[in-house]
């Protein structure tokens, strides 16, 4: 049991890395980053006076599926524009000069780029006593591994910088066709071994995605970022008063180690089981009590171990030895015939043999007093067992008390190994010096190495006698050092000629220049341009005079895979006002020095404008003919109802008779008073 104090100072250096997507969406908080790129540095300013910055951007691999190739400027995956730095105005210029770029896919390659800017400790310029902090601003959800598959690309990430500068003296990430996308364990172990806080800022659209991002990744927090982005300073601001008022204690220890923590910090005083405390103020101490068990032991041994205390996104380390001792009464030494031979004492496992004896058991009757290596080899491979068939140190050396070989060298000549298997025999010796490959400080002789000296640099011959030139044009394609690169940056310069470095899969590099990759990694997309160059003297190769492409091309009327191995593969191309796809035969065994290449492309027929014209107009007009009859259909179906209503209403109707009580006639009737019936005369 023991105590660790941490106390947070005023003034503690900060770096801060703004990692940013530059897609097409992301255009306004772009804008509006570089307004307020001024108003961010004073806020921090005003947290701590020794304050840096730098910027960087991601898009996505350029490269199909994830985007569009024949684009006339292409995307990238990751750029690094400026090292950390006080100066605000250069950080708003170099915001302002990024262009924004379009994709297909809607993940983007931000945890790959994210990789970058954490291992890459020199060209972003991380200082080793500062609070390293990274922005990471995104609308989208990010590319894992395996997602590289789609592209054909397999090599796990490496997790380590591979940025290389480019012509305008930017920072680029150039293994995007070689690596896949970083899983979210090899990001948070890197985030942790280099003392990092990472910060997602995000919309609210992504952020429950990123909120299982940073539960999983090792000091990473989200915080939800407006749609253009106005509200960077105070988010930044807020998040890392949220860090720097809180700290958090980890450490790094084997399996055998088990590790607790307490602290009182809470706001009552008690002491309570946790590794982290908040609300911590500027000048205040905070203790935890860290307790050390160790749970079990390997196959009983004692161990020593080195265990590191750190909080959690600060680069300061407690550094403790721990000395376990696994073996029961080691402090009482014992006396027996059986275990040492009667010629020594057993301690903790192990013989001390007396003066005069050695061995694991004091078997041995000569040498000096010493304590046996209990993991000592041996003097047969294990494959051999202890079959007397075989002779012990492979009958060229003695075998020193069943634990080691004591190899016998004849004169001028070497035997080595654990079990004096190798030799220099066949490996010439120099006429120069009479030496085997001319000493250990012109060349070696390897073990089965088929008698073959391996040259030191700056020597050669077969047994590395003479001594190379000092020039070294000849190891550059152009003939020129001015001009291009020392064996193609594959490989190093020996004698003027070229040695070929390896791929982390172990497979050379070939080529005079070292510019053929082996076929393992050998990809479509790596031989294309060099085929559109030499077949139709077109694409960016085309400049140089295909420069650097050691191999010819056959025009042929068909493509076809003739052989085992052969691949057919595709590259597209600008012809005649169309977009072309030509086919080219690869073969994934073997790199052929004549690749048949289609003299025809596939090229896509250019639009008949009459006949779309036509047919829109067309379309029109019989959609609204067969509206107008409808409409005419409806109308007289509804016509011929309502006229059938009105007979059947006509049918159904009475009309009483009656008498109106306002008729008048149109004639009236007098009587004569003179008039008489009865006189007729």
């Amino acid at each position: 049991n023991f105590q660790i104090k941490f106390r947070r100072v005023s003034g503690y250096p900060v770096d801060l890395y703004y990692i940013m997507d530059l897609s097409t969406s992301m255009k306004p908080s772009k804008e509006k980053l570089v307004n307020l790129a001024a108003s961010l540095a004073e806020a921090m300013r005003n947290i701590t006076t020794d304050f840096r910055m730098g910027f960087g951007s991601f898009i996505d691999k350029p490269m199909s599926p994830f985007a569009n190739e024949i684009q006339p400027s292409k995307p990238y995956l990751f750029r690094h524009h400026m090292k950390l730095s006080s100066d605000a105005t250069t950080f708003a210029l170099q915001v302002n000069g990024a262009p924004t770029f379009d994709n297909l896919d809607s993940p983007e390659g931000g945890l790959e780029a994210l990789m970058q800017a954490v291992v890459c400790k020199n060209e972003i310029g991380w200082r080793s006593n500062s609070h390293r902090l990274i922005i990471f601003s995104t609308d989208a959800p990010y590319h894992l591994a395996g997602d590289g598959k789609l592209a054909g690309i397999t090599s796990p990430n490496d997790e380590s910088c591979h940025v290389s500068q480019d012509g305008d003296g930017r920072f680029h990430y150039d293994h995007f066709r070689l690596l896949d996308y970083p899983s979210m364990a090899q990001i948070s172990r890197q985030i942790a071994n280099n003392s990092m806080n990472v910060i997602f800022a995000v919309p609210f659209a992504v952020r429950l995605i990123y909120q299982d991002l940073s539960s999983r990744l090792f000091g990473a927090s989200v915080a939800e970022l407006t749609d253009d982005s106005s509200n960077i300073v105070a988010l930044v601001q807020e998040q890392y008063n949220k860090i720097s008022s809180s700290v958090k204690m980890s450490h790094r220890a084997s399996k055998y180690v088990s590790v607790s923590y307490s602290s009182s910090c809470s706001s009552n005083g008690q002491s309570i089981n946790t590794n982290r405390c908040d609300g911590i103020k500027t000048g205040s101490t905070v203790t935890f009590n860290v307790t050390i068990s160790v749970s079990n032991c390997p196959k009983g041994n004692n161990f020593e171990e080195v265990i590191e205390f750190f909080p959690v996104g600060v680069n300061e380390v407690v550094t403790v030895g721990l000395d376990v001792i696994c073996q029961c009464g080691c402090d009482e030494a014992t006396t027996t015939q059986n275990e040492c031979s009667g010629a020594g004492k057993y301690m903790c496992g192990f013989c001390v043999c007396n003066p005069g004896f050695s061995g694991s058991s004091c078997e041995c009757g000569s040498g000096t007093e010493r304590k046996p290596n209990p993991f000592a080899k041996g003097c047969k491979p294990p494959h051999q067992g202890n079959s007397s068939a075989f002779p012990d140190c492979s009958g060229r050396g003695n075998c020193i008390c069943d634990a080691a070989c004591n190899c016998r060298s004849p004169p001028g000549r070497k035997v080595w190994g654990d079990y004096c298997e190798c030799d220099d025999f066949a490996c010439p010796i120099s006429p120069i010096n009479q030496l085997v490959c001319s000493g250990p400080d012109q060349g070696t002789c390897p073990c089965n190495g088929g008698g073959v000296c391996e040259c030191l640099p700056g020597w050669q011959g077969n047994s590395c006698q003479s001594k190379c030139p000092e020039n070294t044009e000849t190891c550059y394609a152009s003939g020129e050092i001015s001009k291009g690169a020392m064996c193609s940056d594959r490989g190093t310069c020996n004698c003027g000629q070229c040695l070929c470095s390896k791929t982390k899969e172990g497979d050379p590099y070939t080529g005079k220049f070292c510019e053929i990759p082996p076929v393992s990694i050998y990809f479509c997309n790596e031989l294309k341009e060099c085929v559109q160059c030499k077949a139709f003297n077109t694409g960016p190769l085309s400049k140089d005079g295909c420069r650097n492409c050691e191999f010819n091309v056959t025009l042929v009327e068909e493509i076809k895979e003739t052989k085992e191995g052969d691949q057919i593969c595709s590259f597209q191309q600008y012809q005649d006002g169309l977009y072309c796809n030509f086919f080219f035969v690869h073969n994934r065994l073997k790199m052929e020095s004549n690749i048949p290449v289609g003299e025809k492309g596939e090229c896509s027929e250019p639009p008949n404008i009459i006949a779309i014209v036509s047919g829109v107009a067309g379309a029109i007009l019989a959609i609204g003919l067969l509206l107008l009859l409808l409409w005419k259909i409806l109308t007289t179906i509804h016509d011929r109802l309502e006229y059938a209503k009105f007979l059947r209403d006509r049918d159904l109707a009475k009309w009483p008779r009656g008498e109106n009580p306002i008729y008048k006639r149109p004639t009236t009737i007098f009587l004569n008073p003179a008039y008489s019936v009865g006189n007729e005369d």
